[in-house]
Parts: structure tokens; sequence; C-alpha cells
């Protein structure tokens, strides 16, 4: 297997991490606080970790440092709708 499929395979593992987050602050099973925690923190080391892995690995004119770069604002942003999510409660 690839390293680069390898890589994308651990992405994807992030972004399911922030989906199954997204479920637990809906739908506020016991003890979703800290489940959505760990799920979201999971998400952002993978996510963010992962495209900055990229980044210094294979620089490719700067295109994978954009990417790391955009990847982490989207990924606080994402946190913060998240955190905002559960101080309001679900819709």
């Amino acid at each position: 297997m690839s390293p680069f499929l390898r890589l994308q395979l651990v992405l994807l593992l992030g972004n399911l991490a922030f989906i199954a987050a997204w479920a637990v602050a809906l739908t506020r099973p016991p003890g979703w606080q800290w489940i959505g925690v760990v799920l979201l923190a999971f998400f952002v080391v993978v996510r963010v970790g992962g495209m900055w892995l990229r980044a210094r690995k294979y620089p490719d004119e700067g295109r994978s440092r954009r990417a790391a770069i955009l990847s982490t604002f989207v990924a606080a942003l994402a946190v913060g709708l998240w955190v905002y999510t559960a101080l309001r409660g679900a819709p």
C-alpha cells in the first residue's frame, strides 16, 4: 500500500470521527460531552496533524503547505461550530 493511500485513509478516519462527534452532540446520549470531546480531539489530531505531516514529507512547491493551512483553518472553524452547538443545545 502506498504511503499516500495510507495517509488518505487516516484522514478519512478523522473525518468519520468528526461526523460521529456531531451525531453525539445532536443525540446527546449519556456521557456525550466526554465522547464528543474525545472524537473531536481525534479529528483535530488526525486531520490537522496528517496534513502537516504530508506538507513536511512532500513539499511540492508550497501546495501541501497551503492545503495544511487551509485544513487547520477549516478544522478550527468546525470545532468552533461543534462547541457552539454543544453549548447551545440541539435544535
